[in-house]
């Protein structure tokens, strides 16, 4: 028997398997874990207008009321709900312009991150346009 190699005794199992089924106890498995980490991105793009506000910032940098009437909002609240969303994950970002005696001006844009899921929507929409067209 070499050096690399243990003897385990009949029946029983070597250090390295037992700290191996403890850690697969620890932690889900890694299709699990896949599924939980998709869901939750699922769930954060699934609001109503993310798409929109993400497709209205990726051409730039655009102030509270202009992303509004770009994206075709008839109210404020779903936008608010759409980009606090989207502060809060991290994907935009948000600059207050206090302009003399008037209400600041808020201006988002998007964040590297923000940036990092358009290809992600881009594929989105070609696998529904793709299998959409090939189920008829």
């Amino acid at each position: 028997m070499d050096s690399t190699t243990r003897e385990v005794p009949e029946g029983g199992t070597s250090p390295e398997r037992e700290s191996c089924a403890t850690a697969d106890t620890q932690a889900p498995p890694k299709g699990q874990a896949d599924f939980e980490d998709a869901y939750e991105a699922a769930r954060i793009l699934s609001g109503k207008w993310v798409f929109a506000v993400l497709l209205q910032l990726a051409e730039g940098p655009r102030y509270h009321n202009d992303l509004a009437r770009s994206a075709g909002m008839p109210e404020n609240k779903p936008l608010d709900r759409a980009l606090h969303r989207l502060l809060h994950t991290r994907m935009v970002d948000r600059t207050v312009h206090n302009v003399g005696g008037s209400a600041p001006r808020v201006r988002y844009r998007l964040t590297p991150r923000g940036y990092s899921v358009l290809p992600i929507i881009d594929d989105l929409a070609g696998w529904w346009r793709a299998t959409e067209t090939s189920d008829r």
